[in-house]
C-alpha cells in the first residue's frame, strides 16, 4: 500500500500538481527566504506543519530502527522530502534484523521526552492559532491553484496525516480510540505520544 500512495503522490507532483514552478513562484520564494508576512496565514500553517511531521516521525523511527533497512537516513530526508522519503522507507524497511535501534539511546530518550514532546505539542497547536483565527480558505485556495509548490505540499500533508494513523495502527503505539486523534494532524500524535509513555516503555522490553 505504501509504495501505491508513493506512486501517486510522486506521479501528481511531477504531472498533475496545478500552479507555477518555482523559478516562477512568488509564493515559493516567500515561504523559503521566511517571508511569512507576505503569505496567508493558513498556507504558512501547513508549511510549518511539514516541518513537525519529520520530527514526529523522527520519533517513532529513531525508537524502533530494528528492521534490515536503517530508518534515521529516511527520517532525516524527511524534513526536505516529506512522504516522498518515509513512504519508501515504510515500503522497504523488511522484517527485523536488530534487539535494540541503531540510534544511541540518549538521542532516543531526549526526542521521546514529555519536555520535547510537549514542546512540539505546544508549537503545533501556536500553529492552529494562527492559521485557522487569521487565515482564509479562499487564500488558500488561490494559493493552491497558483503555486506548484502549494499543491505539493497540501497532498503531502494528506498523505502525512494518514501516514501517522497507519504507521501509529501497525507498531501498536496506540490503540482505539486513541488512534483516532490522528486525524487532528500533527496535534493528535503529538498528544497521542506525550499521553501514553509509559505504553512505549513496556512495548520497548518486550
Amino acid at each position: 500500500m505504501y509504495i501505491i500512495v508513493w506512486a501517486m503522490l510522486v506521479l501528481y507532483a511531477l504531472l498533475l500538481a496545478p500552479g507555477a514552478s518555482a523559478a516562477n513562484d512568488l509564493l515559493f520564494k516567500n515561504l523559503i527566504t521566511g517571508n511569512f508576512q507576505q503569505v496567508d496565514p493558513l498556507v504558512v500553517m501547513v508549511f510549518s506543519f511539514l516541518g513537525l511531521f519529520p520530527v514526529l516521525f523522527m520519533i517513532m523511527i529513531c525508537k524502533k530502527d530494528t528492521y534490515k533497512l536503517p530508518g534515521w537516513p529516511f527520517s532525516l530526508l524527511s524534513f526536505a522530502l516529506g512522504a516522498f522519503s518515509l513512504l519508501f522507507y515504510y515500503h522497504w524497511k523488511g522484517q527485523k534484523v536488530r534487539t535494540r535501534s541503531r540510534v544511541s539511546s540518549r538521542f532516543i530518550a531526549i526526542i521521546s521526552s514529555r519536555l520535547w514532546i510537549g514542546l512540539c505539542l505546544a508549537l503545533t497547536i501556536s500553529g492552529y492559532v494562527y492559521g485557522l483565527s487569521v487565515g482564509s480558505i479562499k487564500a488558500y485556495g488561490d494559493a493552491f491553484m497558483q503555486s506548484q509548490l502549494v499543491s505539493v505540499m497540501t497532498a503531502d500533508f494528506f498523505v502525512l496525516t494518514w501516514l501517522s494513523y497507519s504507521v501509529m495502527t501497525k507498531e501498536r503505539i496506540a490503540s482505539q480510540p486513541y488512534l483516532l486523534l490522528c486525524f487532528i494532524p500533527v496535534a493528535g500524535p503529538f498528544l497521542i505520544l506525550l499521553l501514553l509513555p509509559c505504553q512505549d516503555v513496556r512495548e520497548e522490553k518486550l
